[in-house]
């Protein structure tokens, strides 16, 4: 074993430790930096959807995040007062998010982003389910649908235009853009592909439901430089799946705004959401 991997494997456990530790005596909440973070969900309620949480878990967040952190709207978390602050996101508009997580999100009365991928609205179109049940980093030509020609992949479940319309009325929801056909935008580079993707979305987004969209979520987290620049010039805000919180707003990139992944057990989650996680992870490198 070469020596970066023994010392990756030390901080690893090290961190294990510090979790363990932290989940039993909260030392963390002791720590004086504060930081601002958004949360990522998928699936709240659906076994088989990716990233999911159960809805009792769900109120369990909501219990832990409610009495630790003053819930903000996405934007929210690029300003600080002094106060911890954390937003609530949610990728590709399942279904399940109108059943299982918005009666939650009423009954604390805190606010959501809703990212929608505009083609899978209803249902996803002929070919490309695969994208919700596939990983771009295992497959190079993950951007063409002939190369899934041969899979059968259920459909992903995305909330049809009629109920998206009554959960984007709830002054609790806010909906954003999650591209057209959920690609890999790291391996887009045509402008005139990105301006589809990204604004062409947003744009329907707001003629259907009536509404402003100014925030954007990169699909699987990814993206080129071109893609970024596309979102800036269209959106005001965007999040990505880089794991990680937010120390200085001022800072802050607010187009490549990083996450903490909701879904990882509890444990992990409250740890990810400290300051001195992150500071640590800066120390060990």
């Amino acid at each position: 074993m070469g020596g970066s991997d023994f010392s990756r494997d030390v901080a690893r456990a090290g961190f294990d430790a510090l979790e363990r530790l932290d989940a039993a005596t909260n030392f963390s909440r002791c720590y004086p930096e504060t930081a601002n973070a958004v949360l990522a969900y998928h699936a709240v309620g659906n076994p088989a959807g990716y990233g999911n949480v159960s809805v009792d878990r769900f109120r369990r967040d909501l219990d832990y995040l409610t009495e630790h952190f003053r819930v903000v709207d996405l934007p929210a978390v690029l300003d600080s007062d002094g106060d911890e602050r954390v937003a609530l996101t949610f990728d590709d508009a399942y279904d399940d998010f109108a059943e299982n997580a918005l009666p939650v999100l009423r009954e604390y009365g805190v606010p959501a982003t809703l990212f929608v991928p505009v083609d899978f609205v209803g249902a996803a179109p002929e070919g490309y389910a695969y994208r919700f049940a596939r990983s771009p980093t295992e497959y190079e030509a993950f951007n063409d649908p002939a190369s899934f020609a041969d899979e059968t992949v259920r459909d992903p479940g995305v909330m049809s235009w009629e109920r998206l319309r009554a959960v984007a009325s709830d002054p609790l929801v806010t909906v954003g853009t999650h591209t057209r056909t959920h690609p890999d935008l790291a391996r887009i580079h045509d402008r005139a592909v990105l301006e589809r993707e990204i604004v062409g979305a947003r744009d329907e987004l707001e003629d259907r439901l009536g509404v402003t969209v100014d925030r954007f979520c990169y699909p699987f987290g990814r993206y080129s430089e071109e893609a970024v620049d596309v979102v800036r010039r269209s959106h005001e805000v965007a999040v990505t799946s880089r794991r990680g919180v937010v120390f200085d707003p001022e800072r802050t990139d607010e187009f490549r705004l990083p996450r903490v992944r909701a879904h990882e057990n509890e444990r992990r989650v409250r740890w990810d959401l400290s300051a001195l996680r992150w500071r640590l992870t800066e120390f060990v490198g």
